[in-house]
Parts: structure tokens; sequence; C-alpha cells
């Protein structure tokens, strides 16, 4: 292929390209044909406000792009960047809870743009996502070009409403995902979120504080004050009383309420009873609870089972949250579903509809 053929083609391409191109992509396409000995190679790049369909032309681009690189009419410096520049169009996107995703897709984020950089390593907060039962928070973090091996966080602290929480990770609680979902995307930087998990629901707005204390076994201070607001995410948000009843184990279970935001679905369960035993402790009674909660199973009206949300510790999210009462937290019901099944020991059912 000669070098008419590929200006040619690459043109070809960029007049297919219907999408909008992140700037830093056309920053690069123009460098590459600016480098090329042929006239007038300027592409006329059109730009259209599309939900999420610049993905397509981007690809098509990045094609055109390695086309140059493996015809050699590069410098090499360019042609290092285009085999191994990382890009996402969101933190959330790329790595996180399926929740904060499907939110992410609807567009419920709020963007961060907050730097601190401390004994050569640099934390960008990029985005945030906030609604009454998820908070995520996603960031990256460039180490020093002379850094060797897999790095991670080490020990964070974070505070809202004056409760303050610290917390330290080994490199392999770093790998499973709990409280922080980690990965590592290119050179030295990683990509990264941050969901804690509060019991209670989150306040419409609030002040988050986090701070990172060590890193890749590094101590330093990469402090940060996040204003959240989860105005967006109530928009969407439904809550319903259902308020059915039925017998299971010896107890009355009652769905009292469903709560369904973008990232989350919340059941909160009442029970009453002694379930089949008398004179049990406190402790005794919770157990059984809590293992009545376990045989709990929900679907979506398609027969689609909701998968659990795991907290920090890589258990079922949910628990006891006042006398009588449990919550269980699901990932997002599918949003044509049209009901929602929840199931206890194959013997007791409740099919609710959803509005």
């Amino acid at each position: 292929m000669n070098e008419r053929q590929v200006d040619k083609e690459l043109r070809q391409i960029a007049k297919r390209a219907t999408g909008e191109v992140p700037a830093h992509f056309s920053a690069g396409i123009d460098q590459v044909l600016e480098s090329l000995p042929l006239p007038n190679r300027h592409v006329q790049k059109k730009s259209y406000v599309r939900k999420n369909n610049w993905l397509i032309p981007v690809a098509c681009l990045i094609v055109g792009m390695f086309l140059l690189v493996s015809t050699g009419f590069v410098s090499p410096t360019m042609a290092h960047m285009l085999k191994t520049l990382p890009y996402v169009g969101s933190i959330f996107g790329f790595i996180g809870d399926s929740g904060v995703k499907e939110a992410n897709q609807q567009g419920l984020t709020q963007p961060l743009d907050q730097t601190e950089t401390d004994q050569g390593i640099t934390v960008a907060l990029k985005e945030a996502y906030h609604d009454r039962l998820n908070l995520s928070i996603g960031f990256t973090v460039t180490f020093p070009p002379n850094v060797d091996g897999f790095q991670h966080i080490e020990k964070l602290s974070y505070n809202w409403g004056g409760q303050s929480t610290t917390r330290t990770f080994t490199a392999e609680e770093a790998k499973k995902n709990y409280l922080l979902h980690w990965r590592h995307v290119g050179g030295n930087t990683y990509y990264g979120t941050f969901q804690p998990f509060f019991m209670e629901e989150l306040p419409q707005e609030f002040t988050l504080q986090l701070g990172l204390q060590k890193m890749g076994g590094v101590e330093g201070n990469w402090s940060f004050e996040i204003p959240l607001s989860r105005t967006s995410a109530d928009e969407v948000t439904k809550v319903m009383e259902p308020n059915v009843s039925g017998q299971s184990r010896g107890y009355t279970l009652t769905v009292e309420q469903i709560v369904r935001t973008p990232s989350a679905t919340r059941i909160v369960f009442g029970v009453q009873g002694e379930g089949g035993s008398f004179n049990l402790s406190d402790d005794e009674k919770w157990y059984q609870i809590m293992l009545l909660s376990d045989a709990i199973r929900v679907f979506d009206s398609n027969g689609v089972p909701l998968s659990s949300i795991t907290d920090e510790k890589g258990n079922r999210r949910g628990g006891i949250v006042g006398e009588s009462r449990f919550t269980k937290d699901f990932h997002p019901i599918s949003a044509n579903s049209s009901s929602i099944t929840i199931v206890v020991d194959q013997q007791l059912r409740f099919e609710i509809p959803l509005d």
C-alpha cells in the first residue's frame, strides 16, 4: 500500500465518521495527517451531538491510524502513542459496580476536576455518582515512571456528617473489587472507583472528605473535599410500599418498601414472630432472621434473577436496620420489567406489579 492509498483510505474513514470525536483523538489524527508528505491533507471533521455514538467513528479512525503506523509513515514516538494510548469516555464505563455503570449510561454522573500530587504520585478525581443507596468516585492514579510492578492504594480514610472511617488494603484485597475497584490501564497509570457502603440512605446533598494516606509503599497526603448531590438520580428514583405479607419458618414476613434507584434495588422487610421457637435471646432471634434473609431470591418479570450487591467485605449487602426490620440490596432491576417477584424458601412467593 503506497502513501497516496493510505491517505485516501483515511479520508474515506473520516468522512464516514458521523459522531463526535474526543478532542485528544482529534489532535492525534491531525498530527498524523500533517506528518504525511502529500498536500492538502486536512480532514474535514464533522461534529454532531449524539449520545454515546462517537464510539464507532473513533474505532474507524483508530483503524486508520494503525494503518499509518504499520506502513511506517509516522514517527516512532507517535507510533508508540497510538499503540499504547488507553482511552475510555468514563471511568465508570470502564471499571466499577455494574449498577453505577448503568447510571453512567443514563448520564446521571457528575464531573469532578480535582487533582493532588505528592511524593511524585498524582491522584485525579474525574467523576462521581450519588443516589439514595450508592456513592461512587471515579479517579486515576499515576505513579512515577521508575516504579515497577503492581501498585495499589494501601490506606485511605473518608468522612461525612461526622462519621469517619479508615481502611487499609493488601494487594489481594485491592484486586477483589469490594470497596475499591482498581485496574492497571497502561504505563504507570491506574483507573479506580471508590464505593463505600452506608446502611442508611444518603442525604440529598453533602460533602465527602476523602483522604489517601499510602500508595505503592509510599506515605503521603492526597486529600479532597467532594460536594455531592443526588438531585438528578432522585428524578428517576421510584419508591413503593406494597405492604404484602406471608408466612415462612414461623415468621410473618412483610414487604414494606421497594426503592429503585438507577444503580440499585433495595427491599425493606418487616418480620414478626418467634420462628417456631420460644425464649430465644435477641442474638439467636436475629441469627434466625438472617438465615431467613439468605433464603430470599428476587426476579424480574422475565424470570431473570437480580444479583446481590456485595459490601466492602464481600458479603451480600443489607442487614438489620431497626427493630424487626431488615434490608436486602440488589443490582438494578430492568427498566422494562413489569413486576418484581420475591421468593422465600420456594414456599412463599410475592409477585408485585411495578409502575
